[in-house]
């Protein structure tokens, strides 16, 4: 039996990039919206992007506890710091710009 090897196309290798640029932007602003109180928040975050799907994550009980409790006072912050960052940056000309520059396109 013939052994088969997934094969990317460029448009999928590019949308990839492309996701992985706008999940570091929307990572840049949730850093930005996130509690600095121990820093923490900050060195925690992260990208991934697997197959046409991209998520960005803070790692730790804490994150959740501080992104979920709309009752702590964050004079340096605020919660829902990830659920803002990703209405606020609009990953969709990340993408098309990505794909311009990968397919060249103008």
């Amino acid at each position: 039996m013939a052994k088969f090897n997934p094969v990317m196309t460029k448009l999928e290798k590019s949308i990839q990039a492309g996701l992985r640029d706008g999940g570091r932007e929307v990572l840049k602003r949730a850093r930005e919206l996130a509690p600095k109180d121990s820093g923490e928040l900050h060195k925690g975050g992260a990208v991934a992007v697997d197959d046409l799907t991209m998520q960005v994550a803070f790692r730790g009980d804490y994150a959740v506890i501080q992104h979920e409790n709309l009752d702590f006072e964050h004079p340096n912050g605020q919660a829902k710091f990830l659920e803002t960052s990703t209405e606020q940056v609009d990953i969709g000309p990340i993408l098309a710009a990505r794909n311009r520059k990968d397919l060249g396109g103008a």
